[in-house]
């Protein structure tokens, strides 16, 4: 690498963050501050991020983290890395006590013997875990001995969907990861290079011969985890929900078509958002198991779409039921099967495709890590962007294709699919191969200011 590695990412960051803040200064909004209990407007979740400040903040996380590795001693990146499960573990406690939802907005916050005596937890222990979340962005300390919420912790307050995902989720991958190495390099060879979805660290962790997703899965077996797993999704997708809706042109896919059908769409939080955002498309079905209904009903209703947006019981390993006039979607399903199943779901919509019907596939496309030591400055590629659609800038010098610790989310799913379920989230050639072997061929990517990209499908 060139001697100007850091000089070239610390100028690519402060353009990033210059970027950024003028962004921000646009919409009149406020600079950010982890100093507060009050949340700032772009947290909301259905907050969508100008093309600009999209690209600067993903730049600027890319730039961030590798200046991190650049500066930071191995030595000590290897010691946080070994200890890291306690803050994963830290944030569960915190979030099964109700300590965000305790010190609520109190700019002050409260003592640790306050927060001790209101939760019944001893408080020398807790302050010890709260100290460490603090160095991590969570919580804050006006002054010593006190604590309150910040941004960050007001995501896990009980009122709050990310509560579930700092809970439930954090727990179940807690206790997967612990068995994922022994998955990966277990005794058994043929366990070791098997694909199905009955020999990940899933089935070690929690002792049972059931995979984790499907008709006879875990969850169709436990319909309380089915509900809390249903909550977690509503604070993962809907964090991608706002650019696929915007940036691409549902409208116009949808004049003329009965319905925009979502093929496995959870409780609906795709459709709803949809809904919200183009009153003009009259007609969403959201398709899934039946143990499904009660959570998505109840999430349509709460958001008083009941009218144009429907529930109904479709299994996607069986024929679909739905044949005319129709925009089929797949969003974060095929990434939950191996190759050869996704094929077979895709096979059953490729069988009801007609010229007055289509298909998307919503998934994220893993990008690679390739560094490049030339590329044009962020600054040159803002000043090319449209304002008013999207399109992903290119990496800056010494900023990975897929924008490093941006894409971290990603390459996290990635990886806990692998240990949940056997599957993957796909690069393109890998995409291309399940599509097909379906039957069907891509007929274009488009990226959205978020993590997934949505994929035209078409017949071969």
């Amino acid at each position: 690498m060139s001697i100007s590695e850091l000089t070239s990412l610390q100028q690519t960051l402060n353009d990033a963050i210059d970027a950024f803040k003028a962004e921000l200064a646009a919409q009149n909004l406020p600079e950010l501050s982890l100093n507060t209990s009050k949340p700032h407007p772009i947290d909301d979740i259905a907050y969508l991020p100008t093309p600009a400040m999209h690209e600067a903040r993903r730049t600027a996380l890319a730039s961030l983290g590798l200046i991190k590795s650049l500066m930071q001693s191995p030595h000590d990146a290897l010691v946080a890395n070994t200890w890291m499960s306690l803050e994963i573990a830290g944030v569960r406690l915190a979030a099964e006590i109700g300590l965000a939802s305790l010190l609520d907005d109190s700019e002050d916050g409260l003592s640790i013997e306050e927060i001790a005596e209101k939760t019944g937890v001893d408080g020398l222990k807790l302050e010890r875990v709260i100290r460490l979340l603090i160095t991590q962005g969570w919580f804050r300390e006006p002054r010593q001995g006190f604590f309150a919420n910040n941004r960050l912790s007001n995501l896990i307050k009980k009122d709050q969907a990310g509560f579930y995902l700092a809970t439930y989720m954090n727990d179940l991958f807690s206790k997967i990861s612990g068995e994922f190495p022994a998955m990966i390099n277990h005794p058994d060879p043929e366990f070791k290079k098997n694909t199905d979805p009955l020999h990940t660290a899933f089935q070690i962790s929690h002792k049972t011969d059931v995979s984790f997703f499907g008709a006879d899965g875990w969850l169709t077996k436990d319909p309380e985890d089915a509900i809390k797993f249903g909550f977690c999704m509503g604070a993962v997708g809907p964090t991608s929900d706002p650019g696929v809706a915007a940036d691409f042109p549902w409208v116009e896919i949808a004049r003329g078509k009965d319905a925009i059908v979502d093929v496995g769409g959870g409780q609906g939080t795709l459709c709803c958002s949809l809904a919200a955002k183009y009153p003009e498309i009259k007609n969403f079905i959201v398709q899934d198991l039946p143990e499904t209904r009660e959570a998505a009903e109840s999430f349509i209703t709460s958001k008083g779409l009941s009218d144009r947006v429907k529930f109904e019981a479709q299994d996607f390993f069986k024929p679909q039921q739905r044949k005319g006039k129709y925009v089929f979607v797949m969003q974060r399903v095929l990434h939950d099967w191996s190759t050869e199943e996704g094929a077979k779901m895709l096979g059953h919509i490729r069988d009801v495709l007609n010229e007055d019907s289509c298909l998307l596939v919503i998934d994220t496309v893993i990008l690679p890590g390739v560094v490049n030591s030339k590329g044009p400055s962020l600054s040159e590629s803002l000043a090319k962007t449209n304002k008013n659609s999207y399109e992903p800038v290119p990496p800056p010098e010494f900023i990975p294709v897929d924008f490093g610790d941006a894409s971290r989310i990603q390459h996290q799913i990635n990886v806990a699919l692998t240990a949940l379920c056997n599957s993957f989230e796909r690069t393109l050639p890998q995409l291309q191969e399940m599509v097909e072997l379906s039957g069907l061929k891509i007929k274009k990517v488009n990226a959205t200011r978020g993590w997934a990209s949505i994929t035209e499908v078409v017949p071969a």
